[in-house]
């Protein structure tokens, strides 16, 4: 299973960011010039010529091309546009060129690699329309378009001859062969489209656009197939509040899985909760990963009302009561536990840094559960999430990993606890970084002994490089202030930063991280005030993904890839083989 997993979500890791428009266009020019120079190389010592003829040639009907759909669909970033037209332009010049080579020695084949090279250009643009611009009927408007001004400057200009037959018939038989390649890559599609259609009742192209359209433009088009595909299941959210003198501190974990990426489902919830419940409360909210897997993924952003409503009814109910702190650690083999108990309740964090530590399946999370509380009232389960280490795994049930986290639990439990009086101190941080989502990095420090420090960041993960820098960072400062910290490194697995470079997306050493951190530790430590404790656990039901339909998402990718590996490559060639048998009669 995690090998199929690993297949599926490396397909995204071919996404990449573009440079700035102005590199692009300037690279348009650069090429056109090269091109102009090597075509005339030997012929004239007019420099400026050739370079103009190069530019005429490529760069010019690149340029009208990106300029014109610009100017059509004025939401498209025009970066892309002018990347997808430069990629067409470096075509065109690979088919000129060996036009050029070939034209002495037989000028219908050169005149062929003409029409085969503007019908490749032409399904690219198409493909580039319909998939990435989200264009499902202009798509082929603009591939006419652009081969249009290509035609204008390639019969129109004398450095390359190309034929004395009218510009129509000239045009027709280019059209003719572009369409006879775009036949290929239509049953292509009805072929890929089949298992998806079969299992999911949408077809292969649609999600593929619908899944750009929010890695691109962040629409919500493709939550309406999760919907469609989607199951009710049975989860909780457990809350501890800690209420001070002019404020409450929430500690939150809402048993759903904060994927799948971008602003779909709830790849935003550790964000949007905090950001909701601190506007309703005035409070300040702490949101932390749930032993939950990607089968607990929301189906659309609106479930987040669920949540809400659970969390409110806690709060609702609340009682807050005198309490008494302090900290014990477990460890069986690399399995470690961070028990911070509060009277008769606790959080326990776990954690495998510097080996990976990754979801940590429901099931096994309930039975983690289920073991404290044989020693305490209520108890909330967090996975710290903390050392990514580029596996995509997860922990399930009757894993050797899995019963080492166990007995973690119970050897933290089991140790002799020394209770303090109840004091906290909080801080937040807002970082700038691709890689931390809008909740930023928040701080927390306990009266325990040793004090337990909770440092939360809103990301995807962390390398185990810089969480150990983090945590040595924090030690020290704590010795600086004459105080003896334990450090807790959280990350919430959101999945909100999941945009570009693959779904893999961890933390990794930044200056500016770290010295947010150690202000916000510094300002929680001094911030330390007496405070009051409720804990208290809400079951609710959410539409989410599912197991079975997570299993068959990935599978289905799979087959498809599969499927596609073979038959694209078959299809191509034969509609490279039909456009030249048709071009010998046109």
């Amino acid at each position: 299973m995690t090998k199929n997993i690993n297949r599926a979500v490396n397909l995204t890791s071919y996404f990449i960011s573009l440079p700035p428009a102005q590199y692009i266009v300037l690279a348009m020019l650069v090429l056109g010039i090269i091109f102009g120079l090597i075509i005339d190389f030997g012929k004239s010592n007019q420099l400026h010529n050739a370079a103009i003829d190069g530019i005429m040639l490529l760069a010019l009907p690149a340029l009208l091309s990106s300029i014109v759909v610009k100017l059509m669909i004025r939401k498209l970033p025009f970066k892309r546009i002018a990347a997808t037209a430069f990629c067409g332009e470096i075509v065109y010049s690979l088919a000129y060129l060996i036009s050029v080579f070939v034209f002495d020695l037989n000028p219908f084949w050169a005149h062929l690699v003409l029409l085969v090279g503007s019908a490749l250009v032409f399904v690219f643009w198409y493909l580039i329309a319909r998939f990435v611009f989200i264009l499902k009927y202009r798509s082929i408007l603009f591939a006419i378009m652009q081969m249009l001004f290509y035609l204008i400057f390639l019969i129109g200009n004398q450095a390359l001859y190309v034929t004395t037959e009218p510009f129509l018939d000239v045009a027709l038989r280019f059209y003719i062969s572009s369409f006879i390649l775009l036949a290929a890559i239509i049953l292509f599609f009805f072929i890929i489209n089949a298992p998806m259609k079969k299992n999911f009742g949408l077809s292969s192209t649609d999600a593929i656009s619908y899944f750009f359209s929010q890695w691109f433009y962040h629409n919500k088009d493709l939550e309406k197939a999760f919907e469609h595909v989607g199951e009710s299941a049975r989860t909780f959210v457990s809350v501890m509040g800690f209420k001070r003198k002019n404020n409450t501190i929430f500690f939150i974990t809402p048993y759903v899985h904060f994927g799948p990426f971008g602003n779909l489902g709830g790849s935003e919830f550790s964000y949007l909760l905090a950001k909701e419940i601190d506007k309703k409360y005035k409070s300040n909210t702490f949101i932390f990963h749930g032993t939950v897997t990607h089968d607990l993924n929301p189906v659309s952003s609106s479930e987040i009302t669920k949540i809400l409503d659970a969390v409110d009814l806690a709060i609702k109910e609340a009682k807050f009561m005198d309490a008494k702190v302090s900290i014990s650690i477990g460890q069986e083999d690399e399995c470690i536990v961070q028990t911070l108990r509060v009277n008769n309740a606790a959080m326990l964090s776990l954690s495998r840094a510097p080996k990976v530590t990754e979801d940590i399946n429901f099931g096994l999370g309930l039975a983690m559960l289920f073991k404290a509380e044989k020693n305490l009232e209520n108890a909330m389960i967090v996975d710290q999430h903390n050392a990514e280490t580029g596996d995509i795994t997860s922990f399930e049930p009757g894993s050797v990993i899995g019963f080492r986290y166990l007995k973690a639990i119970d050897s933290s439990l089991s140790k002799k606890y020394d209770a303090q009086s109840f004091k906290l101190g909080i801080s937040n941080r807002s970082v700038e970084s691709d890689v931390i989502g809008g909740s930023g990095i928040k701080v927390a420090v306990f009266s325990s002994n040793p004090e337990y420090v909770v440092v939360l960041i809103d990301c995807n993960g962390i390398t185990p490089e810089f969480r150990d820098m983090i945590e040595s960072e924090v030690k020290k400062l704590g010795k600086e202030l004459k105080r003896n910290f334990e450090v807790g490194i959280f990350t919430t697995d959101t999945h909100q930063t999941n945009i570009t470079k693959g779904v893999l997306n961890p933390l990794k050493s930044e200056e500016n991280t770290i010295s947010a951190i150690k202000d916000a530790c510094k300002e929680a430590a001094s911030d330390m005030q007496e405070a009051k404790f409720f804990s208290a656990r809400k079951w609710f039901d959410i539409n989410v993904l599912g197991a079975k339909q997570s299993i068959e998402i990935i599978s289905t990718v799979n087959s498809i890839v599969a499927v596609a590996k073979i038959t694209l490559p078959l299809i191509f060639i034969i509609g490279i083989l039909l456009l030249l048998a048709v071009a010998t009669r046109i």
